[in-house]
């Protein structure tokens, strides 16, 4: 299952959304997320699952490239939105044991999911469509920050699934060592997690150096004064795609007026 952890991965393919220009995906996903945040709305969630179907579409990326590195990340939201069906007050519906399931409790954690899904699933897209490149720039463009600290950012998103892969790899190979992770207690299972833990971290910094040195050796220098090999640059798509984001986001705010 590690292995399948695809979040902060690249995934090349020609796409309408893959040309957009790393600021306007940015601005439509911050946008997206700041909609969904602000109110518990059915109209308002199902505007922005329609949102996002469509990008889904256009970005070419295939729904089980997604699905299958979301498994436990679905798998955790699932649960945290279970915990608002036995602990909000209202109308009770049932009972079990001293716990009671309420109708509020049911349609808060419906909707805590639904939300998180949509947030999740958005931000995922953005990194799937967008290289590490686009994206440091856009980052530098769009909140005006140093060219390093953009880069720090980047870098910090896409070594996630290397950890993971790392992790899945020295497991692995504790597992043939004799090493077992599946049996026992909490505690056990903690414990031995420490023949892992090590390795995992001393690789880390091993990669971490290595891509330093990489860097390093390319010349590479962030600044105000560093110039960029393809500026970033509006097309006719662009201004599109912003003025879908300004009809989202009208059509967005009357739906939480409204309702």
């Amino acid at each position: 299952m590690l292995r399948d952890i695809t979040v902060g991965q690249f995934y090349s393919v020609k796409s309408p959304v893959h040309e957009l220009d790393p600021r306007v995906k940015i601005r439509f996903v911050l946008t997206f997320i700041i909609l969904s945040i602000l109110d518990r709305n059915i109209y308002l969630y199902g505007l922005l699952t329609i949102v996002f179907m469509a990008a889904l579409i256009m970005s070419n990326v295939p729904v089980k490239h997604i699905l299958r590195g979301m498994r436990g990340i679905i798998l955790f939201i699932l649960l945290c939105s279970m915990i608002n069906v036995f602990t909000v007050y209202g109308e009770e519906l049932f009972k079990i044991g001293s716990l009671t399931i309420t109708s509020e409790g049911i349609i808060k954690a419906v909707y805590v999911f639904w939300r998180m899904l949509l947030i999740i699933f958005m931000s995922s897209l953005l990194m799937y469509t967008t290289t590490p490149t686009e994206l440091t720039d856009g980052l530098e463009k769009c909140f005006a920050i140093k060219g390093n600290v953009a880069m720090g950012i980047t870098i910090a998103l896409r070594f996630i699934p290397v950890l993971m892969e790392e992790l899945d790899r020295i497991m692995k190979a504790q597992e043939m060592r004799g090493a077992c992770f599946d049996k026992g207690g909490p505690v056990r299972r903690i414990k031995s997690l420490r023949t892992v833990i090590i390795p995992l971290f001393q690789n880390s910094i091993d990669k971490a150096k290595c891509l330093a040195d990489a860097m390093d050796s390319r010349c590479y220098r962030g600044g105000k004064n560093r110039t960029k090999l393809r500026p970033l640059k509006y097309e006719k798509t662009d201004y599109i795609v912003y003025m879908i984001l300004l009809v989202l986001l009208i059509v967005g705010m009357y739906f939480i007026i409204k309702f």
